[in-house]
């Protein structure tokens, strides 16, 4: 007896996305050694035959897959913002989906940002370095758009997750850039110096007291008030 079509069509369906997830994974390996590349002779200096010693893949589908040098830094760039935009909503929907109480919720939520960043940082710290200093990059090679979308995408899950703490009065009511600024921008200040070896203590060391900063920072019972 034939197959029902729709066994057929989900047998189909199936394979496709294993094909999917295997380029994907393909495609990922290629911009990790690409980024070792970066990381080792600066992003000026990597040639394209450089990356392609280090991945084992030929230039045809260097070319192929990315395009020049530049777009393959710019996939960098971007797979590494996405990488950290999804530890952190990890890491919110943990939070978000335990019992507590709202204010108690709120600072674990904000808190949980800062680990986010903090440990994200920590397990790549030649991603972070890249992400920091080369985001022109990323415009110079047309994938400025796919960036915007990417970010507006997270924090419009992150302004979903976020925003009835701050309509219900546990987190301060500000203009959205300030929550960047109080959450993630004394870690990025503190791990650009970290990274650049001025300072000696880990980020992860003072990983608690980068969160209980936001926190008092953004806790409508504390922090700086207008």
């Amino acid at each position: 007896m034939a197959p029902h079509f729709s066994s057929v069509s989900v047998g189909m369906a199936a394979t496709s996305s294993k094909s999917r997830a295997r380029s994907r994974a393909k495609k990922r390996e290629i911009l990790r050694k690409a980024l070792e590349c970066f990381a080792v002779h600066g992003l000026e200096h990597t040639t394209i035959d450089m990356i392609r010693a280090e991945t084992g893949v030929s230039v045809g589908s260097l070319y192929h897959h990315f395009g020049n040098k530049d777009a393959i830094a710019s996939a960098v760039f971007i797979e590494g913002m996405r990488d950290f935009s999804q530890r952190a909503l990890e890491y919110l929907d943990q939070v978000a989906s335990s019992s507590g109480g709202a204010t108690e919720k709120a600072e674990r939520l904000i808190k949980a940002l800062v680990y986010a960043n903090v440990d994200w940082i920590s397990a790549n710290p030649n991603w972070a370095q890249f992400v920091f200093h080369h985001r022109r990059t990323v415009g110079k090679a047309g994938g400025a758009s796919t960036l915007n979308r990417d970010v507006e995408s997270f924090y419009g899950k992150l302004a979903a997750i976020l925003g009835p703490y701050v309509e219900g009065g546990h987190i301060r009511n500000l203009p959205a850039p300030l929550y960047g600024s109080f959450i993630s921008g004394p870690v990025h200040d503190y791990a650009r110096h970290w990274l650049a070896g001025r300072y000696a203590v880990p980020i992860q060391d003072v990983r608690e007291e980068l969160a209980e900063g936001a926190w008092r920072a953004l806790n409508v019972n504390d922090g700086v008030r207008s």
